[in-house]
């Protein structure tokens, strides 16, 4: 077995200059110059039998098969802003900007930008790139798919801060994008997988024929050419890309929810490339020399949800939050593959902040259940998607918040049914995750504004008109220090008010077949382009 570790560094991207000018006489500029992390996943095909740069025979193998642990929900980005669908998202299209591994900012279908003023920033586009469909992509689209992503309730906690009035195409390959105030993590929301761009004319036909969910035209190195929807779905390399072909023709991404049969899919050769490994699965992986085991730091947040909706008393979400141990859940439920959270935003974001821990006490839970009404325990019930691990969690709160009277009926759900079910806030706990991947406690915090609750992401359903001006204050900062303490004295807020209940930092563990190459761990998540991908000999 070949180990890598892919330590995924939460360098602070300096923002000062390109998303915080004070004004436009300060005015920046960043340029192509800086290299595009887009043009460096250029392709290249490989001839089968030619020797790699390594001195490898390179194979004639066309496919690469991704074993996923959720499906997908839609083609369109607006629609589906979980995982599973940024995973078809970095590869069937592309944002303005890009982060690399370091998490700076990079070029993408924006060859540059500038900081007009505090509130307006102008886009040059790169010019000859084409759509799937094609057509040559325009400032226009640009626009156009700015304003949608806008207008969508999904993607309402990425564009809070966007004045869609002020959009505007000056020419075919300038755009001007711009925000009701101040807004520091501004170039960085624009990396977003749900704010890739699409073209204009495509979705206009498909939103007349009602088919949105099902189709694409993007503007990355594959193409959707067949879904079976719950099964697969199936990418074919898009010749015309901009950075070059892909080095593999056909991605194949298969939807396997049981981690136990992705890893014997893994072994026998039925699928490359297996996400969301458990640590139940470490050491055989390990043991295994025709397999790669791929280990990154997580930037995510998985947290106890208690519906507001269902749950508003502060002391019994204190005592829920009392009868959960997180250092058992990891070290003994979970294995080891994830890290014991006590924080909102995960302590390797700059801005995160050690609020507290809610201590593992049975005692005190039962306590504070008695002074909230329920003398004799209460039964909560806990909705997870379907997965091994998800299971195995539930089980193993079940028999620990026993000891606190709490008595856990667990409801299992197959994914593609998970997230409307929480979108229409029927839940009453919830083990949801939220991802930093932009190491920016915005993309975490975000999810809590009132406007963002059901579909937004808002999973607690959270509605405080207080702690939206809060957040609003810090994101209108433009000096990093003092917004991080006011992103501090929000998650102390936060915490005092048992609004989340985190458990753990999950690691990002991918394993795939020991003859890939061209791999790499971009993103600190379980989603990567493949354009770079090939096989060779064992």
């Amino acid at each position: 077995m070949k180990k890598r570790w892919m330590a995924i560094a939460m360098t602070s991207v300096m923002l000062a200059v390109t998303a915080c000018g004070s004004s436009s006489s300060s005015e920046e500029t960043t340029s192509a110059s800086q290299e595009s992390t887009a043009a460096s996943e250029a392709g290249g095909e490989e001839t089968s039998g030619e020797a790699s740069a390594e001195g490898e025979t390179v194979l004639d193998k066309d496919t690469m098969t991704i074993g996923c642990y959720g499906a997908v929900q839609s083609l369109f980005p607006a629609n589906d802003t979980k995982i599973p669908g940024a995973q078809v998202f970095v590869n069937v299209y592309d944002t303005l900007l890009t982060l690399d591994k370091d998490g700076n900012l990079q070029p993408m279908l924006a060859e540059s930008w500038e900081q007009v003023d505090d509130t307006t920033y102008r886009f040059k586009l790169r010019e000859g790139v084409k759509f799937h469909n094609g057509e040559e992509l325009k400032a226009s689209d640009v626009v156009f798919s700015m304003q949608v992503l806008c207008d969508s309730a999904a993607t309402a906690s990425n564009t809070a801060q966007f004045d869609p009035s002020g959009f505007a195409a000056e020419d075919d390959y300038t755009v001007v994008l711009t925000t009701t105030q101040p807004f520091a993590p501004f170039l960085k929301n624009l990396c977003s997988p749900s704010m890739s761009i699409f073209s204009q004319s495509f979705y206009e036909e498909h939103e007349a024929a009602g088919d949105l969910d099902l189709v694409e035209c993007g503007t990355g190195p594959y193409k959707v050419v067949e879904w079976n929807e719950g099964e697969n779905l199936l990418l074919e390399r898009f010749d015309d890309y901009y950075g070059g072909p892909a080095k593999t023709q056909y991605i194949n991404l298969r939807y396997i929810p049981e981690a136990n049969t992705r890893l014997m899919e893994l072994e026998s050769g039925g699928i490359d490339l297996m996400q969301e490994v458990p640590g139940v699965s470490v050491a055989e992986i390990e043991a295994n020399d025709d397999l790669t085991l791929w280990t990154a730091t997580g930037v995510n947040t998985s947290y106890l949800a208690l519906n507001y909706d269902k749950i508003s008393d502060t002391t019994v979400r204190e005592a829920i939050a009392h009868s959960i141990n997180n250092e058992q859940l990891c070290e003994i439920c979970l294995m080891g593959a994830a890290e014991p959270l006590n924080r909102v935003v995960p302590p390797s974001v700059p801005g995160s902040y050690d609020a507290g821990s809610y201590e593992y006490d049975p005692e005190l839970s039962k306590q504070l259940l008695a002074e909230a009404g329920y003398p004799d325990g209460m039964t909560l019930e806990l909705s997870y998607y379907s997965s091994s691990d998800n299971r195995r969690m539930g089980e193993f709160l079940q028999g620990m918040m026993a000891e606190s009277g709490i008595t856990l009926e667990l409801n299992e759900m197959d994914s593609s049914a998970y997230t409307p079910f929480l979108n229409s806030r029927q839940q009453e706990a919830a083990i949801c995750t939220t991802v930093c991947s932009l190491r920016e406690p915005y993309q975490t915090l975000k999810n809590l504004y009132s406007s963002a609750c059901g579909e937004g992401g808002n999973r607690v359903n959270y509605n405080n008109p207080e702690f939206d001006e809060m957040l609003n204050a810090a994101i209108a900062e433009s000096d990093e220090t003092k917004r991080n303490e006011m992103y501090a004295e929000i998650q102390q807020y936060l915490f005092d008010n048992v609004v989340y209940i985190p458990l753990y930092n999950m690691k990002v563990q991918t394993a795939t077949r020991s003859n890939i190459r061209g791999f790499d761990m971009i993103y600190p998540t379980s989603y990567q382009r493949y354009n770079t991908c090939y096989f060779v000999e064992e």
